[in-house]
This record gives structure tokens, sequence and C-alpha cells, in this order.
């Protein structure tokens, strides 16, 4: 018998072959006395296999092994910071662009809100403004009535 059928008829008694090459070697069997009892011989070893009792983690393990990855990984590394610069070129390349990126588009962000603050409709005073004229009345100003919005804050 050769490795490669003897591993077929192992992934037949798993349960792994597709439904066409089972039927190939169920016929197979029924024709091959021989291969017939090699698969016979197989299936009781399979079906007397059973798992040895699990062994109880030693006591401290967990501790050792979160030690040994304290020291080891750090030390190795040269710190937190030091597993950056251990990184791939490529991985601190796309670093750098994200964070590039990310600064641009919230700088972006930022300045269009602020001109449409400072570019509010005429006449309506900008939320800085109306609390400077609070500031500088002594919070005699009236505040507008809840509900309505003054021209800053209508476009937030």
């Amino acid at each position: 018998m050769t490795p490669e059928l003897e591993v077929e008829l192992m992934r037949l008694l798993h349960g792994e072959l597709p439904a066409g090459r089972v039927r190939e070697l169920r016929d197979r069997l029924g024709r091959e006395p021989e291969l017939a009892a090699v698969y016979e011989r197989l299936e009781r070893t399979w079906e007397g296999l059973t798992l040895p009792p699990a062994a109880p983690v030693p006591l401290g393990f967990g501790g050792r092994v979160m030690a040994r990855v304290r020291e080891g990984d750090l030390a190795r590394s040269g710190g937190p910071a030091g597993l950056w610069s251990n990184a791939p070129n490529w991985v601190r390349a796309t670093g750098a662009a994200a964070l590039l990126a990310g600064a641009l588009l919230g700088a972006g962000l930022g300045s269009g809100g602020m001109a449409e603050e400072r570019h509010g409709p005429p006449g309506v005073p900008t939320l800085t403004e109306s609390y400077w004229t609070m500031v500088d009345e002594g919070s005699a100003a009236p505040l507008p009535p809840q509900g309505t919005t003054t021209g800053g804050e209508a476009h937030r």
C-alpha cells in the first residue's frame, strides 16, 4: 500500500473526503479484500484512541511566563520606544503618512469652521463678539431666548 492511499483511508475515517471520493474508496474496499483488511485495522486503531488526561498547570507558571515577557521583550527592544524603532520601514512610513494625513485633515476641517464663523450673516454678532460684549458690560447684556442661536452657533 502506498503512503498516499493510507492517508486517504485515514481521511475517510476522519470524514475529511469529498462525497465522490468516499464512494470511490468504498467501492474499491468492496472489490479488494486486502485493502478492506487494512482499512478495518486502521478503523479499530482509530476507534481505540483515547486522549490522555489533562495535566494540571504547574503553580506559578502564568507569573513566570509574564515575567519573561516583560523582561525579554522590553529589554531586547530597548523599551516601549524601541518597539517602534524595530518595526519594518514600511510600517514606520505608513504610520508617519497616517499621522501627517490626520494633521492635514484636522487643519483643513478646523480652518473651515473658523472662516464660516467670522463671515456669518451681516448684522448678527458672532459667538466671540457676543461673549466679549457680555464681559465688557458686566453680564448686563441680555441673553438670547432659549432655542435661538447667534450667528456663530448657527453653523455648528
